[in-house]
């Protein structure tokens, strides 16, 4: 069974907005799912997602569904739950079941899978730099200054969240990106976290900081360590490592 572990610090932000959810054995006995919700406009978004997503996704699951249409409703549920009020979130969420790797993301947090000597990154960030969000948006009658997304005198940095009911007028929307696949024989690290880690690391920054680890608690406070001490990152951090190979 996969070892897992998770850190979540609220770093020199003045509150601490982040949720996240390590669950085992959500639907069947030997899976794994993990979820980060990084909040922007207070914590209610992304604590209610870290509550209910999860829930819905295995609900969609017993109906039948599979694990990317289930998350695709679970996402779009969430965000209808989350109408009428003012918080958002970003969304990256993986469900694995022995070696099948099932992913689905909204806004700018990420998953990356390494091995020893190489990272490929699974999700896809969602931000104006990404050509396609920039012209979904634009043809929304949404408009882009500098990295946001405008509405009135309002910017949003991810162009997908979930929340957030006063942008998608905009083009801001909830739908997330999924992705399914076997995972390799040579997988050693999943990572999975929000913007405050991606923001001051590159993917293989990551990468060569979980390879100097042994366990994936140990890889986790690596990351913390570069982030938030030697790097002096300034927004919250909530990081999951999955140790592939125990």
């Amino acid at each position: 069974m996969a070892q897992a572990a998770v850190i979540s610090e609220q770093g020199m932000r003045g509150r601490m907005e982040d949720s996240h959810l390590l669950r085992r054995d959500l639907y069947q006995a030997g899976d794994l799912f993990g979820g980060v919700y990084d909040g922007h406009s207070g914590s209610y978004a992304a604590e209610y997602a870290a509550d209910t997503l999860h829930v819905y996704f295995a609900s969609f699951l017993e109906q039948g569904l599979d694990p990317q249409q289930a998350f695709v409703r679970a996402y779009e549920v969430v965000d209808a739950d989350l109408a009428g009020q003012s918080s958002g979130s970003t969304a990256v969420t993986f469900y694995l079941r022995e070696r099948e790797l099932i992913t689905a993301n909204a806004g700018d947090a990420r998953i990356v899978v390494a091995d020893s000597g190489s990272v490929r990154q699974i999700s896809r960030d969602h931000r104006v730099d990404d050509r396609g969000e920039r012209e979904r948006v634009e043809s929304s009658g949404g408009v882009v200054r500098g990295a946001y997304v405008m509405h009135g005198g309002a910017g949003l940095m991810p162009t997908r969240t979930l929340g957030d009911a006063y942008f998608e007028p905009v083009g801001v929307i909830a739908t997330p990106d999924t992705a399914a696949e076997q995972l390799r024989a040579d997988d050693r690290w999943l990572v999975a976290a929000c913007d405050g880690l991606f923001d001051v690391m590159s993917n293989q920054e990551v990468a060569a900081i979980v390879n100097e680890t042994d366990s994936a608690r140990e890889a986790a406070d690596a990351l913390r360590q570069e982030t938030l001490v030697h790097r002096m990152g300034t927004d919250n951090l909530t990081v999951i490592v999955v140790d592939l190979t125990r």
